[in-house]
């Protein structure tokens, strides 16, 4: 059986994927490899193989790259691991005396400089995405569904305020309250700015 039919898919959010690997893959070497190769792929910014628990986290930026995309990178880099022999420092045979590399701080320098790359992918993808809505258009959507908004609470609550509320004022005073902070933000909000 391929190590790729052995992957399961157990979660899947936005920008964040995590599978359940075999263990072939979580010899020293092999996992190596294969954070190397996932971590070159457009758009990947954070790969975690927790050896022990036999589970791979890749975290991406989603408006970059796609999910299809990803999972493509890990089977790609799959079929070079397994293409690779074990004597030649790739494979997925594990050595005798291989082990981790230096612990905590590396781990954190690691996770700094995978932030500070993303943090760059999304800078440059934003900075070539043009604006959706002009200054204008925004005060106007805003203003529009504003509008709607308040239109659609007096629709909901007329039956209260028709039959409860103008009956009972003493008891509905917090509801009455709202309504005339609500009014009062509603014209302030149409007056002309200086």
């Amino acid at each position: 059986m391929s190590i790729a039919k052995q992957i399961l898919l157990r979660y899947r959010a936005e920008g964040h994927v995590r599978f359940a690997v075999p263990p072939e893959l979580c010899a020293p070497l092999a996992a190596q490899r294969l954070e190397t190769q996932l971590k070159q792929a457009e758009g990947v910014y954070r790969v975690d193989l927790h050896r022990r628990q036999g589970k791979l986290s890749i975290r991406y930026v989603e408006g970059v790259t796609q999910f299809k995309a990803v999972a493509r990178a890990l089977f790609d880099a799959l079929d070079s691991i397994e293409a690779q022999p074990a004597c030649c420092g790739g494979g997925i045979a594990m050595q005798e005396g291989q082990q981790d590399p230096p612990g905590w701080l590396q781990a954190k320098y690691q996770e700094a400089r995978e932030t500070i790359t993303a943090l760059g992918i999304v800078t440059r993808s934003a900075g070539k995405a043009a604006p959706l809505l002009t200054p204008e258009q925004e005060k106007f959507a805003i203003e529009f569904f504003t509008d709607i908004l308040v239109l659609y609470l007096i629709k909901l609550h007329w039956h209260l305020i028709m039959s409860h509320w103008i009956r009972n004022p003493w008891q509905y005073r917090s509801e009455w309250m709202a309504t005339i902070y609500m009014i009062f933000l509603l014209v302030r909000s149409k007056k002309p700015k200086k």
